[in-house]
């Protein structure tokens, strides 16, 4: 696979592990909270393998990060069902997945 693809692959990763994330956080009261967080983690570990694959410079960073904001901030406006805390987390955890992969800017 080439850079472009491994991306997208990473963005659609981090999007869906955060929007698993954030819906655990928002709505941790509810029986399906464990479960999300257990997958988000699942999910986190994939992109974390995808990250791997190349050396990421600060314009492919900045490209992943602009990327994750829209697609992650799609999925959540797409999840009616949980409270609109979920845009409050969305850019501290964006950041802190993005830290921990070394891929923050």
């Amino acid at each position: 696979m080439g850079k472009n693809n491994d991306i997208q692959q990473l963005i659609n990763l981090l999007a869906k592990s955060l929007c698993h994330r954030i819906g655990s956080m928002v709505n941790n009261t509810q029986v399906y909270a464990k479960k999300y967080y257990s997958e988000a983690k699942n999910i986190f570990e994939n992109a974390k393998e995808v990250k791997l694959r190349h050396n990421w410079n600060n314009y492919d960073k900045i490209k992943i990060k602009n990327e994750l904001k829209k697609k992650l901030k799609a999925e959540l406006e797409r999840k009616d069902f949980l409270d609109n805390r979920k845009f409050d987390l969305m850019d501290e955890e964006i950041n802190k997945a993005l830290s921990s992969l070394d891929l923050f800017v």
